[in-house]
């Protein structure tokens, strides 16, 4: 998982059908010296990472993104045991944070 800032939204005409209806959102993840912490020696490159959203995040929003396997359970409506989720997706908004606080060493 990883925290970021939600930077806009994505638009697709043309989808897989399994992500029909999902909210799609562009995020920004953060680095540690964008959150205050001690910076880097190099800084990171700053990707934007495309994001199913899963509770109405909006532009501005920091968010907690996961990925992966836990990425398509959050998106999945109901699982049974030993159930696969069917999404083709790799990051969704699973968190959106209302307060960041990272303490220095």
């Amino acid at each position: 998982m990883f925290l970021g800032c939600v930077i806009g939204t994505v638009w697709s005409s043309v989808k897989w059908p399994a992500v029909e209806g999902l909210k799609l959102l562009a995020v920004r993840p953060y680095s540690l010296a964008d959150l205050g912490g001690q910076p880097a020696s190099t800084a990171p490159a700053h990707d934007i990472v495309v994001c199913a959203d899963t509770l109405s995040a909006g532009v501005g929003d920091d968010v907690i993104v996961a990925y992966g396997h836990a990425a398509r359970v959050a998106v999945a409506e109901s699982l049974s045991p030993g159930d696969a989720p069917s999404q083709a997706i790799d990051a969704a908004v699973v968190a959106v944070v209302d307060r960041i606080e990272v303490h220095s060493s």
